[in-house]
């Protein structure tokens, strides 16, 4: 299996609460899907939107969280801030390293 990164890149109206909402996300991804979530990162593009970078273990733990978590009522305040989705998608990692 190869780990897979899970791109988002997408609008919101409150970008402070999104960022605080997201600590709830992680928490309930870690304990949901314990070894299988190895980490995620939030940025914002200088045209405000944003980019969630969410790396798995692997594509099957990937497309099973992207199918869960949008319905799952203890990540309900995170969703629904996100505004207008321009990009979804799951890519396999080739190479990477840590700073």
């Amino acid at each position: 299996m190869s780990a897979t990164i899970e791109y988002v890149r997408f609008e919101t109206t409150d970008p402070a609460e999104l960022t605080a909402q997201r600590d709830q996300l992680i928490a309930l991804l870690r304990e949901r899907y314990g070894s299988d979530f190895l980490g995620a990162h939030l940025a914002r593009y200088e045209d405000g939107s944003l980019l969630d970078l969410i790396l798995w273990a692997s594509p099957e733990a990937a497309a099973r969280a992207a199918e869960e978590m949008p319905g799952e009522p203890a990540a309900g305040e995170f969703f629904r801030l996100i505004g207008e989705v321009h990009e979804m998608r799951h890519a396999e990692m080739l190479h990477s390293t840590h700073l």
